[in-house]
């Protein structure tokens, strides 16, 4: 393939992870490869590593779009971010906001699972930019568990991440059609068993705010 020079540099990132989040999206992360990304937009595997640091930064970039695109999607629900409607208490937010997860990995597996698929490099930290969107849909959940929790931005934190964890499961279980395994016909009764518990056993064994 000769050598191009049709775009900035800017133009072949935005160019690059757009054909990458498509081909992903058709044939999942197993079939993604930084060649066919290249192939795909005209230009060589080079010039993406000219644009892009490594490999990994290729997939964290087109990863990143599956992440504002999820907290697009679960925002556009609950009518910006913070939570759910107010007539909703703690519990019934965090029923939907499980269900609204689910439901976009439903609808969109493939980019979904790539969030998942893929391994950093053992050398490569992970990304401060990329982080903050990780933190970004993770204040969804701690708005709604801030009531229960109170001040403490570290307890609240990780009761966050292990409420999330627990989802995550229930969905994975779901879309991999793996849930009978644990005799358990929807996702909407794992969740809502697990999000009441959950939250009762916090309640009792917080103190008083």
């Amino acid at each position: 393939m000769a050598r191009r020079s049709d775009h900035t540099r800017v133009e072949i990132k935005a160019m690059a992870v757009a054909a990458g989040r498509d081909l992903i999206r058709d044939v999942g992360y197993s079939g993604f490869s930084a060649r066919k990304v290249a192939t795909a937009i005209g230009y060589t595997v080079g010039t993406l590593y000219n644009v892009f640091e490594n490999h990994d930064d290729i997939v964290l970039h087109i990863n990143a779009v599956t992440l504002d695109d999820l907290l697009s999607f679960m925002e556009k629900r609950f009518g910006g971010s913070g939570g759910a409607d107010v007539t909703q208490n703690d519990h019934q937010a965090l029923k939907a906001l499980a269900a609204c997860y689910i439901d976009y990995a439903r609808e969109n597996y493939n980019c979904w699972s790539a969030l998942f698929e893929h391994n950093l490099a053992p050398d490569m930290p992970l990304p401060d930019w990329y982080g903050e969107k990780i933190g970004a849909l993770f204040t969804l959940i701690e708005a709604r568990l801030k009531p229960v929790i109170g001040p403490d931005e570290a307890e609240l934190r990780q009761t966050a991440r292990v409420l999330w964890a627990s989802i995550h499961g229930i969905c994975a279980l779901t879309l991999t059609n793996k849930l009978t395994l644990v005799g358990v016909e929807t996702p909407e009764s794992l969740t809502s068993s697990l999000i009441e518990n959950y939250i009762a056993g916090l309640t009792r064994r917080l103190p008083d705010t």
